[in-house]
Order: C-alpha cells, then structure tokens, then sequence
C-alpha cells in the first residue's frame, strides 16, 4: 500500500484479544511529499518498541523512491516508540513519532523527515492564527496552543502529534484576547495558563466538559511570576509583582485544581525557576539576585547562601530535572544581555553555586521547550543550542540552525530529541509555520 509516494502500513497481530486492524503510517516531507523522490536513497529502516519488550528493527528496500512495509505489532495496546532512517550513498534522513499507544489513536501517524542537524519547514499545516510569545504545552499526543495572536477567535487550538495537524476545538469558548500567554502542565491532563490580559485558568485537554475552569493564586500571581511544572505534584506560579512591587507568594496548583498556599523567602518579581525533582530552584526577581529552594512538603524558601547574581532581567535558568542547573542570559542593571551564566551543583543540599561558561550567542526571546535543555531561536537568531552535563563539566553547544530566526515561539521536545517549533517572530512578521528539527542522532530504542 503506497499514499504519496511513501507509506508506512502496519498491521497488528491479535495477541491481547483486540480485533485486528491496520494502523497506517506515512512518512513525508514539509510539504506532505514523498522525502526520497529525486534521492538515490535504497534503504528504509523501522525501529519500534512496544512497552517492555525488546526494541525490533525491520529493512525494507526502496526503489525509485518507493517501497511498502508491513509490519506486526505485539503489544498494541502499549505505549509505542518508532524510528524511521532513510539512506542511500549521499542521503540521509530521520525521523521518530512521539510515544503513542496504537489502539487510542485514530488510526493515522504522519512523521517528518530531515537530515540529521537540520530542520525541515512543514508548510501542509499551519498555526490557526500568527502567533509569538505563546503557550505551547504538550498532553499525551495533543499540545494545547494558547494566547500569542492579536484580538481574533483563535485564541485557543490544538496541535495533533501524531496527525501532524493543528485546528480549533470543536466548543467556542469566547475567550477574549489573551495577550502574552505561558502555561505549563499539572498533570497529564490539565494545563495551567496564565497570560497578560486575562484571569489564570486550569484547561482540560481531556474532559471536554471541564475545557476551562479559573483558578485563584496568591496576589501578584501573573505576568511577572515564574511558572514551573513539578512532575507528580502539580504547577507552580512563584512570586509577581502588585502595585509595581515583588510579591513572596507561591501557589501550588495540584491536580484537580486545589491550591495551595507556600511562601518565598523574599519578594520577587520575574524569577527564573526550574523543577529539580520534587524541588523548586528559584532565582532572581530581585536587586541582590539571589537564590532559594522551595523543598518538597516545605510551606516557605530555603535560602541559598552565599549566592548573589545582581539583576538578571528574563535570564534563563535549564535544569537536569534532577540536581543540576545553569542560569543565563538575561538583561543586566546596564540593559545589555548577560553572556555569563552560573551553575548549582549537588542541589538540594548544598545546591553549590559557581561560574558558568560563556553564552557568547546571548540573546533574548529564546525558547526552553519544557522536558529538555534546548534553546531555541530569540530574536534575530535561528540558532538552536543545548546545555549538556557531562560528568564534572556544563557546557552550551550548537546544534543547528532553524531555517528561520523565530523570538518567542513556542515548541516540543519528543522522547526521540527531535523537537518541533511553531511560530515566532522572525523580525519582519508574525510566523504561523512549523519547523520538525533532528539533532546529529536520536536517541536509541
């Protein structure tokens, strides 16, 4: 079976008393093409994992840029893996699906390919509306697009991973111009946004009776505190500003929609926070720049002493999600964007701070997908780097070029390490395309 030059058809065995069904998958190019026509690729190669199970991998043959695999499922009914390799003497392409249970979805699964270090501009499916500085916050095969756009009806849409489509939900919501908008996940189901313009508010990707319910946080909560996602616990909003003054509130935001109540340390208006475990790091927001931990059952901060960074105005702080960090970027007391960072080491106890490398390529409006330590685009810039630990040392590497600069766009990062941006200000207009980018290798079954 061969959909535009290029299929990939699966048929699934009957060995969890599920019928029988074929599961289609295509593997295209930006354009919904067949990536290895005109190519002298000759071989196609098929990873796949099904839950536990050991990871397979089949080899088809591709002639004249087409081939048909049929592949047998074990197990699938669990979470499921694919990877994708196109070669040929001087071709090569990949590409991986985000982790999808086979029976839930509908059937389809369209994957893009590009060259190891590149990306590849998807133009078969656009954003609903032009969007920068937007929420772009992934749920099992869906990511919730929020807020970025001016004042339209699109304010809210979905993203399909596994279709490679974005479009509106069904239910009018008559939510009003959202403005700047972040968000960050509560659970698999929930997400917690907060934008410029409006209240905060809980989305249900799931519950389409439940879509959008508001939540109450601390005085100050909004454009000025530091959101921050705490795996198996909920969503933080860390601080703000009230009447042009910092704020020491903190609001947990479990599943479910409880809130409660903790405090910081010191007032703070702008922090940068990342989840470190089940702990929060917290910096900045301040003059003195200073540091704290919000400890797992803790109602306030824990101060970090000994650290004091000065102003470090929308810097940037990448965490391991374990007991690592770095802080960078930034606008400093003299409006220039700050090329030094600082690391904390062994958090959180002593959560140790000391210098950083360079960021010689410093700039604002990056992106930091949630779940990985990539920075991607800012203003001017199509450049995507990444922070990597390697044993006793952090370091920021390159890793490519987007093949348009994009400020405030928004992105996910797959299990694979491709990631997907969408949107973002490229310093002439408001984008709404996407770009499927691939480091120099994926990441093994």
């Amino acid at each position: 079976m061969i959909l535009l030059g290029l299929l990939c058809a699966a048929a699934f065995s009957c060995k969890e008393s599920v019928g029988s069904f074929v599961f289609e998958a295509r593997i295209v190019d930006g354009q919904n093409g067949n990536p290895v026509a005109g190519t002298d690729a000759t071989a196609l190669r098929i990873g796949i994992q099904e839950g536990e199970l050991p990871a397979q991998e089949y080899a088809y043959p591709i002639t004249d840029g087409d081939f048909q695999a049929l592949l047998e499922f074990d197990l699938f009914t669990r979470p499921t893996r694919i990877r994708v390799e196109m070669t040929g003497e001087t071709t090569e392409l990949v590409s991986a699906s985000p982790t999808f249970i086979p029976t839930a979805s509908a059937g389809l699964l369209r994957v893009v390919a590009a060259a190891p270090s590149s990306c590849e501009r998807v133009t078969f499916n656009l954003l609903e509306a032009p969007r920068a500085f937007f929420a772009m916050v992934r749920s099992g095969t869906f990511a919730l697009v929020a807020g970025g756009t001016g004042p339209s009806d699109e304010q809210l849409e979905f993203f399909d991973l596994l279709e490679w489509e974005s479009r509106l939900f069904v239910e009018d919501f008559s939510v009003s111009e959202l403005g700047a908008t972040r968000a960050v996940s509560i659970d698999e189901a929930e997400i917690l946004v907060v934008s410029d313009n409006t209240s905060p508010f809980i989305f249900n990707m799931l519950d389409p009776d439940r879509r959008i319910a508001p939540v109450f946080l601390h005085n100050g909560a909004g454009p000025r505190s530091a959101l921050v996602s705490v795996p198996g616990v909920g969503a933080m909003v860390i601080g703000g500003e009230l009447g042009g003054e910092g704020q020491s509130g903190v609001s947990l935001v479990a599943p479910g929609g409880d809130v409660t109540p903790l405090e910081l340390s010191t007032p703070r208006s702008g922090p940068a926070a990342t989840a470190l475990g089940a702990d929060v790091l917290v910096v900045g927001g301040n003059a003195e720049g200073d540091a704290e931990l919000l400890l797992d059952g803790s109602p306030t901060g824990q101060p970090i002493a000994g650290f004091m960074d000065g102003v470090r105005e929308g810097g940037l702080l990448v965490g391991d999600g374990d007991s690592r960090a770095l802080l960078l970027g930034g606008v400093g007391a003299g409006d220039a964007v700050r090329q030094d960072s600082v690391r904390f080491d062994a958090c959180p106890s002593p959560c140790a701070s000391s210098a950083g490398p360079q960021w010689t390529t410093a700039r604002l409006g990056v992106l930091l997908p949630a779940n990985s330590a990539l920075l991607v685009g800012g203003e001017s810039s199509s450049m995507v780097e990444e922070v990597r630990w390697t044993d006793g040392s952090v370091e920021i590497q390159p890793i490519l070029q987007m093949q348009f600069p994009r400020a405030g766009a928004g992105g996910l990062a797959l299990e694979s390490g491709a990631f997907i941006v969408a949107g973002g200000d490229d310093g002439v207009s408001i984008r709404d395309d996407f770009e499927f980018c691939v480091p120099s290798a994926l990441q093994p079954l």
